[in-house]
This record gives structure tokens, sequence and C-alpha cells, in this order.
């Protein structure tokens, strides 16, 4: 008697064949998922970038900015304490938070009536110097990601 174990390579292009259709089914659709998903992805990154850099003023006692680059899609958030502090511009003896970039086909975009500008700066309370909107755009979908005065980030 003969001991049958294994699969034949007719039963191997089948299972193949089966999965090659649900790959085929299923790729499309996560293609036109991952737009999406890379915009919230940045939503939440920018407005995790401003909860810690609000946390990290009040911990250190120190200045703490979030300068953002609508041009080139970056931000950078640092403790801006050193030689000359409180000056907007990151110099080489401030400590660095966090330097984003937006990942590929999301566009940083700086609404037309904003108060925030191209920075936010935190006080040593950890209060922001302004309030206002931050756009977060795939070209279809936009979602804004909003400071408060009193320090709080949401997504819209």
């Amino acid at each position: 008697m003969r001991n049958n174990s294994g699969m034949t390579i007719i039963e191997l292009m089948v299972v193949i064949g089966i999965l090659a259709i649900l790959a085929g089914i299923a790729i499309p659709g996560f293609i036109g998922w991952l737009p999406n998903y890379r915009l919230r992805s940045a939503s939440y990154e920018v407005q995790s970038t401003l909860q810690n850099a609000k946390l990290r003023a009040i911990r250190e006692n120190a200045i703490v900015r979030v300068n953002f680059d609508f041009g080139n899609d970056t931000y950078v958030a640092f403790i801006d304490n050193g030689a000359n502090a409180d000056n907007g511009t990151q110099e080489a003896d401030e400590v660095m938070i966090k330097n984003g970039q937006m990942p590929a086909g999301i566009d940083l975009k700086n609404p037309a009536v904003n108060p925030l500008g191209g920075a936010v700066r935190f006080t040593r309370r950890g209060f922001p110097d302004v309030s206002g909107n931050i756009e977060i755009t795939n070209g279809t979908r936009t979602q804004i990601v909003n400071l408060t005065l009193g320090g709080s980030s949401s997504i819209q």
C-alpha cells in the first residue's frame, strides 16, 4: 500500500489561483483606503506634536515652539531656551522635541484667515500665544487640527 501524503501540483495550482483572485479583489480597495489612512495618521501626528509641546513647556518650565513650513509640508517642535531664547528660531543649543514631515500625497495648509500663521509658542504654563487651525489635506479630503487658547487641540 502506498502512503498518499501532501498535495498534487494541480491542487497547488488551484489554491494559488484562488489566492490570486482574492488578491485581485482586495488590492483596489486597499489602494483606495490608503490616502485616507495617511490623512488621518498625519492629522493625529500634528495633534500629538502640539500636545507634546504643551506638556514639555510645563515640564521643562520653558518656552516651546512649533514652527510649520507649509511650503515644504514639515514642522519642528523645540525648546526655545538657548543663548537667543524666545526668538522663534531653533539654534544649535536648543533641544528638538519633534521634527516631522507629511507623508507622500498629504499637504499641510495654512487657512486664509488664521492667527496661527506658521508658528505656535507655548508659554511656561503650557498656554499657546494664539489659537487657530491647521489644515491637512490629501487632495480630496481635508482634516483640521484646531488649537484653542487653553492649549487643547482637536481634530475636525
